[in-house]
């Protein structure tokens, strides 16, 4: 269960605030009284199994099981009675199960032995069942549910991620991480090969939200766009929306990342340790109490600074590190998760400029699911504290900094209404931004300001019959400086055979963010970003989303997906524009319009996985020209921002043969807009300068803006790993690989200060090992 809504409250306003809002708020806490009561007159003659699924391996939860309920004594290929298979917590409930009479229970994972036990029910019962599965190296026959699970990869608009797909790409360092995943997906936009900034589906990164066990982690990204604080080591699965997300997440007008990190081994202690020309990496978890208690801890930091210039021959200017602890409890009623997350990043984007970015995150946090008998539907409950700060500079001085801090709680919970179940949600976040400006930001003031926010969603689910599935909801968000938001939210869902083999779905929404980033578009040797919240009296940044995909799945073994996408932003802040290249930025409102279509097609048997998706999109600002302070004649200026992609290609083989696994993954992609030189001269400040004395200043002139487009990109980075066995407890990972395989010269950028080309990474070979203590 997620929940995602904001209000925001200023001491002093609430008698002036409240007459304007006294019906929403009435409304609200009617609908509050209402669904709490419906939920305390449940019927209580049904029962209700509730089963959460161990794996015998590791003492930790086991989604996608899939939990059936027979007739005693009914073959193993029969149809059962009901089912349900398990989400990312282990855990299903079979509702309106009949008391008092004998049923058998199946739990079935592929690669595990089945479990089965009798069971019967008391009227009125909810019974929990902790049922532990072992592995089973035997093959079996195992009944698959034709069913959409917890999140199909064909889901409309949904990526689902596994630790596995992240596995695949090659990256210098062992394992995969999930950003280098990412930029293999269609859609998913960068800068180059640094930086740490997402642009997905034609949104900015400040219009993503990226979540880590329900808590906001504004970047996560790396400097170095390799890596990020997510190695496939520690990431249990990622759900990537990248439009037309549901009413449980708020605050976010372009795409959710959802990261859910795995928990520590309930039964065993390991450690590792990893090295390459990239960073190095400690790792340790085991079990605090068997079966009941865990830690998992990770830590990383990058050596690319010093190996860089030996391997490629290049300053690599950029230097990270990330930290992670969890801690994870598995009660018989009661799971809970602990993480605490802390990232560095710092480095120049651009090399001889001489410009210092630094980055942090702090999270820390908790995650609880009650599931107790006394409960009807389980309860979730998410708390915690997060701080983003960046800052940009020169000669070791900060000239500007913006951070960003969130105390969050949130809980979502469920309500039978009518025998129907209906998803609820609320929560608080108080925001604290902090800022302080230089002359870059000309129509900016440094400030420094808290401003709590309010949250709530409403969503249900629909089945009309065994093909149509629907999924309505609504969120809003409430700020004293803004007006309650309305945000409806639809999905739906068509299976024209009735299985998840063939699949129509679609995607709509509005959708608000309350705050917006400010960052200078023209110039990517910057990756500094101005965050503030919305003012009063200031038109709220939103977007109106519309997708359309088809799934098809032949055997078990090809899948394809076509999806088309539309996106409608409103109120985008856009840096204000001069016909001169100077520093000075004043924003201005613009709307965009983005459109397209991704095609994925997947094959995966036994020792072969192949993947290639390819992506065409259009992305188009308007923004009146006066507002824009632009030098042309139109008075509606169009234009195509800098993250415009019109075609990416992406492909991913994966081969596993005597021991050893192969991986390649090969990208194309064309040309992003950029803002031509038309040429230099000399300027004068009249009258504190004299024409006939003073020479002046050189100043470089631009064209019309973003109308020429960088070369297209192309690159091939290959990998071949394999495990050795050292002893009964220890093992060698070993990996060679190179990124850039053919030493392409793609461009970064051309910096207009030194009159350089900015080339991405040459050729970059690497060795990396990892010794692990199981």
């Amino acid at each position: 269960m997620k929940n995602t809504f904001t209000v925001t409250i200023h001491k002093g306003l609430l008698s002036e605030w409240f007459p304007f809002r006294k019906i929403p708020l009435t409304l609200c806490f009617a609908m509050t009284c209402f669904l709490t009561g419906a939920a305390l007159v449940q019927a209580q003659e049904s029962s209700l199994l509730r089963v959460l699924a161990i794996s015998a391996e590791d003492g930790n939860p086991m989604a996608g099981a899939n939990v059936l309920l027979y007739e005693p004594g009914t073959e193993a290929d029969g149809m059962p009675l009901s089912y349900c298979v398990t989400d990312l917590d282990g855990l299903c409930e079979i509702r309106n199960v009949e008391p008092g009479r004998e049923f058998e229970l199946r739990i079935t994972f592929v690669g595990f032995a089945p479990h089965r036990q009798q069971i019967i029910t008391e009227p009125g019962e909810r019974k929990v069942i902790r049922a532990t599965l072992s592995a089973d190296v035997e093959e079996f026959d195992e009944l698959t549910v034709e069913r959409t699970r917890y999140i199909t990869t064909g889901e409309v608009g949904v990526r689902r991620i596994t630790s596995t797909d992240i596995s695949r790409i090659p990256t210098p360092g062992v394992g995969g991480d999930l950003v280098s995943y990412l930029q293999t997906v269609p859609g998913v936009i960068t800068s180059g090969d640094r930086g740490g900034d997402l642009f997905i589906r034609g949104g900015t990164p400040d219009q993503n939200l990226i979540l880590v066990d329900n808590l906001p982690i504004i970047k996560p990204f790396h400097i170095s766009n390799l890596f990020s604080a997510f190695p496939d080591e520690i990431v249990q699965s990622v759900d990537m929306y990248a439009g037309g997300f549901g009413a449980e997440f708020t605050g976010a007008t372009s795409a959710v990342i959802d990261v859910s990190l795995r928990p520590g081994n309930m039964r065993e202690f390991r450690s590792s340790a990893a090295a390459s020309p990239y960073l190095f990496s400690l790792h340790a978890e085991g079990p605090l109490e068997t079966d009941r208690q865990s830690f998992l801890l990770m830590g990383r930091k990058s050596t690319i600074e010093d190996f860089g210039p030996i391997i490629t021959g290049d300053d690599v200017p950029i230097n990270f590190s990330d930290l992670m602890a969890r801690y994870s409890i598995l009660g018989d009623n009661i799971s809970c998760n602990i993480t605490a997350m802390r990232t560095f990043d710092q480095g120049e984007i651009v090399p001889y400029r001489n410009i210092l970015h630094t980055w942090t995150n702090t999270v820390i946090g908790g995650r609880c699911l009650g599931f107790d008998e006394r409960f009807n539907h389980p309860v979730e409950v998410t708390a915690g504290y997060t701080r983003y700060r960046n800052s940009e500079g020169t000669n070791g001085t900060n000239e500007r900094f913006s951070a960003i801090s969130q105390i969050y709680f949130d809980v979502a919970l469920r309500y039978d209404i009518f025998n129907h179940p209906i998803n609820f949600g609320f929560g608080t976040n108080f925001r604290s931004y902090d800022t302080e400006l230089q002359e870059q930001f000309m129509n900016l003031e440094s400030f420094s300001r808290v401003i709590p926010i309010a949250h709530l969603y409403i969503s249900s689910e629909f089945e009309l019959g065994r093909r149509l599935t629907l999924q309505p909801g609504i969120a809003t968000q409430l700020t004293l400086d803004t007006p309650f938001t309305f945000e409806p939210r639809f999905r739906a869902s068509y299976q024209p055979d009735g299985t998840d083999r063939q699949q129509i779905s679609l995607a709509a929404g509005n959708y608000v963010q309350l705050l917006s980033g400010i960052t200078d578009e023209r110039d990517i040797g910057t990756v500094f970003t101005a965050l503030q919240p919305i003012q009063t009296g200031d038109p709220l940044p939103s977007a109106i989303h519309g997708i359309i995909a088809y799934q098809q799945r032949i055997g078990s073994r090809f899948t394809a997906n076509l999806e088309g996408f539309i996106k409608l932003h409103r109120n985008i802040p856009v840096s204000k524009w001069t016909p001169e290249a100077r520093l000075e930025i004043e924003t201005a409102m613009a709307d965009g319009f983005t459109h397209g279509f991704d095609l994925r097609m997947q094959y995966n048997h036994r020792r072969w996985f192949a993947s290639i998706g390819y992506g065409w999109s259009k992305v188009e600002y308007e923004a009146v020209t006066g507002d824009l302070g632009a030098w042309i004649e139109e008075p509606v200026f169009e234009y195509n921002p800098a993250h415009d992609q019109r075609h990416k290609l992406n492909t991913i083989l994966s081969y596993s043969f005597a021991g050893f696994t192969a991986n390649a993954r090969w990208e194309f992609g064309t040309g992003m807009p950029y803002t031509r030189i038309f040429g230099f001269d000399m300027s004068l400040r009249i009258p504190d300068e004299e024409p006939q004395t003073d020479p002046g200043t050189a100043r470089i002139l631009f064209t019309r803006p973003y109308s020429e487009r960088l070369p297209t990109y192309h690159r091939l980075d290959v990998s071949l790993d394999r495990t050795f066995r050292l002893a009964q407890r220890q093992t060698l990972e070993a990996e060679i690989g190179v990124i850039n395989t053919y030493n392409r010269n793609n461009i970064f950028s051309f910096d207009f200060r030194s009159l350089q080309r900015v080339d991405q990474a040459p050729v970059f070979p690497y060795l990396s090992v990892k010794f692990n203590l199981l």
